[in-house]
């Protein structure tokens, strides 16, 4: 799983059977240890109801379509998860 932040969202009226009624969002990858924004913006589908602002947990490549059990859902990237906080120890 990788993370981002949801900064923006997509409205799209005509979508492809196999998205209609799911939620597209804009994130922007973090890399986990720093916080710090890495790579582009991408587009992905929501399963989490997350908004602005929020900490996202993502899969792409094939294993983003595994969070739908109906086929035929065209995404590169998924988010899957709400991240409330992470924990990291080092010694």
């Amino acid at each position: 799983m990788y993370y981002a932040k949801v900064i923006g969202n997509v409205v799209a009226t005509i979508k492809y059977e196999g998205l209609t009624g799911k939620k597209l969002q804009v994130i922007q990858p973090l890399d986990l240890e720093t916080g710090e924004e890495e790579g582009q913006f991408l587009v992905a589908l929501d399963v989490t109801s997350s908004g602005m602002g929020d900490i996202v947990g993502y899969e792409d490549g094939s294993e983003a379509s595994w969070a739908f059990d109906e086929e035929n859902v065209p995404t590169d990237a998924t988010i899957v998860a709400l991240i409330d906080k992470v924990n990291i120890g080092r010694k």
